[in-house]
């Protein structure tokens, strides 16, 4: 016997009332905020590249090292291996 399929209540969607915001700072106090926040911006970005550099600064020697390292141990091999 097939089953019956249970009707259900449909609810109305009411949309939400949007009021329009009171002004709270002025436009030139606005352009202010925006100068600001961008000069943090900046401090901030310039703080990040002197960072990357000294990791990039203090990494590159092992990098070098690690690096050369391979290097000669594939020649090594390399040398082993292959008859000219």
């Amino acid at each position: 016997m097939p089953r019956a399929r249970k009707q259900t209540a449909s609810v109305a969607v009411v949309a939400p009332v949007v009021k329009v915001p009171e002004v709270l700072i002025t436009r030139d106090q606005y352009i202010a905020d925006i100068k600001v926040r961008w000069e943090i911006h900046q401090y901030e970005v310039n703080k990040l590249v002197e960072d990357v550099k000294k990791t990039v600064n203090v990494c590159s020697p092992y990098i070098q090292k690690a690096l050369d390292y391979s290097v000669t141990k594939y020649q090594e091999i390399r040398a082993r291996y292959v008859t000219v």
